[in-house]
């Protein structure tokens, strides 16, 4: 059985962030996916302090459950990360863990995982979390194979036929994503390749001094360094 995992920016467990998420699991074939979905107030996850330790491969200094939640989501099959729009963009609480998770956007950590980016809103702001929430799961290495916004003017939630058109197309986009294997696409490739010319000047300036470099060494250790697209290194990981 597959497991997702449905990652709410909101604290409201039956909001319309949430119903709206809940719409589109559900409709994965039953017996084939178990769904499980988190909540910011499900984690003790502290601020940031700008401590850089993450980007060397070491405890964060905050000692909370951050890494709890971060497995959950590297474990899982299928990624859904859905935040309602506040002052045109992601809630606090979701920006929190994705700053905490920084580092995974130097290493495209979640290596290509089929990820789903929704959003809901009242009249406006269709886009602006959709767009820039889709950007940063790119280049932390997840492969976006849909997004969706709800709007409640027009009431889009209650609109059956609506509903059932995202829905299925979803559900189409997962269950290909798993026929055909994974897949890299156009926007990650470019995130590798930026990202790789970082780190190949991470390996020069290493090679001059005895300093360790955090992210040189996952691209090392991973073998990542080695290719020269990010398909070639998901086709070595099957």
């Amino acid at each position: 059985m597959k497991k997702v995992v449905v990652l709410i920016g909101s604290r409201r467990k039956n909001g319309n962030t949430y119903n709206f998420s809940r719409m589109i699991a559900e409709t994965l074939p039953k017996g084939e996916y178990e769904c499980e979905f988190i909540f910011p107030q499900d984690f003790k996850i502290k601020p940031c302090t700008g401590c850089t330790r993450c980007f060397l491969l070491t405890r964060c200094v905050q000692n909370d459950e951050l890494v709890t939640l971060q497995n959950k989501i590297l474990s899982c099959d299928v990624f859904i990360i859905a935040s309602p729009v506040y002052l045109h963009y992601m809630t606090a609480d979701l920006k929190l863990i994705l700053d905490r998770s920084a580092w995974w956007a130097h290493t495209l950590r979640l290596e290509g995982k089929p990820t789903i980016v929704l959003s809901t809103c009242s009249s406006n702001g269709q886009s602006s979390v959709i767009e820039p929430l889709s950007e940063i799961m790119t280049w932390m290495g997840a492969n976006v194979i849909a997004t969706a916004n709800a709007s409640l003017i027009p009431n889009q939630m209650e609109n059956k036929k609506w509903i059932r058109a995202i829905t299925k197309e979803i559900v189409n986009r997962v269950e290909s994503f798993f026929e055909f294997g994974p897949e890299s696409n156009p926007f990650l490739e470019e995130a590798f390749i930026n990202t790789k010319k970082s780190i190949e000047l991470q390996k020069i300036i290493s090679e001059g001094s005895n300093k360790f470099l955090g992210e040189l060494e996952y691209w090392k250790n991973s073998g990542m360094i080695n290719f020269e697209t990010f398909q070639e290194y998901l086709n070595s990981l099957n």
